[in-house]
């Protein structure tokens, strides 16, 4: 329901700020938390970056075709 209010430009920012965060949490978390904690939250920001730039391309798939 969120994602049919929702631009095709906010849906990557998103995911690009999750590709950031994720990127941010393998190089401060392990300090903060065990290695294995850092590396799963880095994982759920990542798989989050993969999530939103695949809907993005999907949302621009369908607004470029004719109908």
């Amino acid at each position: 329901m969120l994602m049919r209010k929702a631009s095709r430009n906010q849906v990557m920012l998103l995911g690009m700020f999750f590709l950031v965060m994720g990127s941010l949490s393998l190089r401060f978390l392990p300090r903060l938390m065990r290695e294995n904690s850092a590396d799963a939250v880095s994982g759920l920001f990542y798989g989050l970056a993969i999530g939103c730039l695949v809907v993005s391309l999907v949302m621009a798939r369908r607004r470029s075709r004719p109908e």
